[in-house]
């Protein structure tokens, strides 16, 4: 346990310092927090911009964990394989198959840091809403807030890198993380007058939030083949099979499902079982045609990409043992 944990947190702490990891993270951020909303502004139809916004983010944060995970998983395997430094691991008493999952835990912990911060800033814009005239007022407690939060972790950040020499992206994640987290609490108490309001009624219903833990549930089997292709292929392979794998999971229900049920062979029936089903991640349209999303169908998609997750780093198990690394 002790040599997983040791493996887990240094993978966590160099990804996390990785020049990508911050440049992807910001990028989405910014685009879901200021973009998103002022394309939606345009749909030219009244009470669909807000719509327009969620969905467009949702899939921000699915490219985002496409992205983070392989660039991420590379980083950390990819990279320490062709250099032979990952010799001075596994030729001690570590197993091929512990170092393989505390690196998928590592990678996983700072995609899954990124994407909690992407979330809280989606939710913020999500309560902020978008400017569909030019009468509407913005969200003051939303932007007074939110920008402080932003504001003070990139100034401690910015004097702890001059002073003291701290790393400053890392830094910055661990300021802006928990501010911006104490941000969304404090504005889910004020409305938009700055009165004050019950914390559940922007988002008590969970719809918004089970589907960001949906479309994470379709990173984590991401992250799994991009730790298990790393083992073998370069950067640029390892990110053309991942998107190959998740285009093929999106049409899974057209290519391999519909002729499944018609019952045209059983080679059907096996690929639409063996390919993973992104369609069960996506949980934008029931929000968008304001359907409801239960809780029971959020923990059986979490259980499903549990298991698809464990089969995928076993089959990254058996691609690892047999790889020269001296």
């Amino acid at each position: 346990m002790q040599q997983l944990l040791a493996i887990t947190r240094n993978t966590f702490v160099e990804t996390t310092r990785q020049p990508i990891y911050s440049v992807l993270l910001w990028v989405a951020a910014f685009w879901i927090g200021f973009v998103s909303p002022a394309l939606a502004g345009f749909t030219l139809e009244v009470g669909n911009d807000k719509k327009v916004m969620i969905d467009v983010s949702l899939a921000t944060l699915l490219l985002y964990g496409l992205l983070a995970s392989v660039f991420s998983a590379s980083s950390v395997i990819t990279r320490e394989i062709e250099s032979h430094t990952v010799l001075t691991v596994v030729s001690k008493p570590v197993s091929r198959p512990l170092f393989l999952f505390g690196k998928y835990l590592g990678v996983t912990g700072a995609v899954l840091l990124g994407y909690y911060f992407l979330c809280l800033v989606l939710l913020m814009a999500a309560r902020h809403g978008t400017m569909e005239t030019a009468a509407e007022k913005f969200d003051q407690p939303v932007l007074v807030f939110g920008l402080s939060a932003l504001a003070i972790a990139l100034i401690v950040s910015a004097f702890g890198n001059y002073v003291y020499g701290w790393h400053f992206t890392s830094t910055l994640m661990a300021w802006a993380v928990p501010l911006v987290t104490l941000a969304l609490v404090l504005v889910l108490f004020i409305d938009p007058q700055w009165k004050a309001q019950s914390p559940s009624k922007d988002f008590g219903d969970f719809q918004l939030i089970y589907a960001q833990i949906s479309v994470f549930c379709g990173v984590l089997i991401l992250t799994a083949f991009a730790v298990a292709l790393a083992t073998r292929f370069s950067l640029i392979v390892t990110l053309m099979f991942c998107a190959a794998i998740f285009l093929l999971g999106l049409l899974s229900d057209y290519y391999f499902g519909g002729p499944a049920l018609e019952g045209r062979g059983p080679l059907y029936s096996l690929l639409y079982a063996a390919v993973p089903n992104f369609q069960y991640f996506w949980l934008g349209d029931p929000i968008t045609q304001q359907l409801t999303i239960p809780g029971r169908q959020v923990a059986a998609v979490a259980g499903y990409a549990s298991l698809y997750a464990l089969a995928v780093l076993a089959l990254g198990v058996s691609l690892f043992q047999t790889r020269e690394v001296g």
